[in-house]
């Protein structure tokens, strides 16, 4: 018999870390088990199982399959996978094994058509709310069905991505850009205490839900370039910024991280704070050598054809000759303009505004049994550990960082669904199942 003197071992079950997972997702968190430790308690290594159920999108095939840019997926209380298509501006619904359902709305600017679709929701009836970016919220029915449309002033905030559902209706959501498009646009707002997270109804009005600790002040920076008679300013870009990450449990509550340390908030169904989840886990100083690195990733990243992580408001105006040839065609569909961005986004990226510290939470979920899932941070170009937690403070253990991550939306029965690109960039959404009834061997303590 082999032996392991170096650690003591034991066996628990799956279902001790996700209760439902073989249930559909109606266990509550107060029941958690014997497997369950303390916030306090050393890393628990964790190693779930998965099994593949299905993988949809292909470069070749039937229309509703061969996707664009995938903005977004969200599961139903059955299975129904719904996935979201920013640039076919449509809804693709498919079955618990991956077949065909239907097809919801298509691209356009009228009733029930989508324009730029950049977010979208399930609501416990089955209904799905869609954010259109400057267009509002469209709503249809779980069949398909127009219901209306929740309108947003621009300037006045409107919902960001990604956007929640609640129990009651409503839709809960981030800022669009962090903030309202008249404060970008150096506008008189005045501005709001905290980083807001507002709640929209489906009259078109809103209010804040829970205003996020701001975080230490950052000196703001700009970055502009001309390019013929266009001038485009980006603003500057903080490296490791502060998590605006939240979930919403099946109850109505929050969970929110925002802030510098290990500190998770539990909020009501109005906002208030009602319990804090912390483990002892410091943030990170930023060093010389993080700095660098940090860079380094960025600008490999860029070359590489992705954006680099650059971001922030950006602007756009241009001047038009007596002639009033200026005008003419897209001033961004140009070889000089598309240059002047990468020079851009390479001087934002050698410009990075760092902190003194590296938030200890980089990203949080919460899945249908009301775990909570917690991504820390890692350095730069590396993914971090997943902490498993409990809203009511019970640590169930830590998954490796090159292990199961948290997935683009969590199904009932434990279903996880990724969106990812095949080897020839072709978007496509895997779905795998937590494997319910598998022995999970766990190292305590590493």
């Amino acid at each position: 018999m082999r032996k392991i003197p170096c650690r003591t071992r034991h066996l628990v079950l799956l279902a001790l870390l996700l209760m439902a997972a073989g249930c559909g997702g109606d266990a509550r968190s107060g029941d958690a088990g014997s497997a369950a430790a303390g916030l306090d308690s050393p890393d628990i290594s964790l190693a779930p199982g998965v099994e593949e159920v299905y993988t949809v999108g292909v470069l070749d095939g039937a229309e509703w399959e061969m996707f664009g840019s995938v903005a977004g997926v969200a599961f139903g209380e059955d299975g129904t996978l719904f996935i979201l298509d920013m640039d076919a501006g449509r809804v693709v619904a498919v079955d618990r094994a991956g077949q065909f359902v239907r097809t919801i709305s298509n691209k356009g600017e009228g009733p029930g058509e989508l324009s730029q679709p950049i977010g979208m929701a399930v609501f416990p009836d089955g209904g799905i709310g869609v954010n259109d970016l400057t267009r509002g919220i469209q709503f249809f029915g779980r069949d398909g069905e127009f219901l209306g449309a929740a309108t947003f002033n621009m300037t006045d905030g409107a919902p960001g991505s990604p956007i929640y559902a609640l129990p009651d209706g409503t839709i809960l959501s981030a800022e669009l850009i962090g903030g309202s498009l008249s404060r970008l646009l150096g506008g008189d707002d005045a501005e709001p205490e905290g980083r807001p997270i507002r709640r929209y109804r489906l009259d078109g009005t809103h209010d804040v839900f829970h205003a996020a600790w701001p975080g230490p002040s950052v000196e703001e920076t700009e970055t502009e370039t001309q390019a013929g008679n266009v001038l485009m300013v980006m603003s500057g870009m903080e490296a490791f910024p502060l998590p605006l990450s939240f979930g919403v449990l099946r109850d109505g509550r929050v969970a929110l991280a925002d802030s510098v340390g290990y500190r998770i908030k539990i909020l009501d169904a109005s906002g208030q704070v009602t319990a804090t989840l912390e483990r002892p886990i410091p943030p990170v100083a930023v060093t010389d050598e993080i700095r660098d690195a940090e860079r380094e990733h960025r600008l490999a990243a860029l070359a590489e054809g992705g954006s680099g992580g650059a971001g922030g408001s950006f602007i756009i105006s241009s001047t038009v000759s007596v002639g009033g040839t200026a005008g003419r065609g897209n001033p961004m569909d140009s070889e000089a303009m598309r240059e002047a961005m990468r020079r851009m986004q390479e001087d934002q990226i050698q410009d990075l505004m760092f902190p003194e510290e590296m938030p200890v939470i980089r990203n949080l979920a919460v899945d249908w049994s009301d775990r909570i899932w917690v991504q820390r941070s890692a350095l730069p170009g590396e993914p971090g550990p997943t902490d498993i937690l409990t809203p009511d403070g019970q640590y169930f253990g830590t998954i490796a960082p090159d292990a199961l991550r948290i997935p683009a939306a969590f199904g009932p029965h434990g279903l996880l669904a990724y969106i990812d690109a095949d080897e020839l960039g072709v978007q496509r959404v895997r779905v795998v199942r937590l494997v319910g009834d598998q022995l999970l061997e766990t190292a305590e303590g590493g």
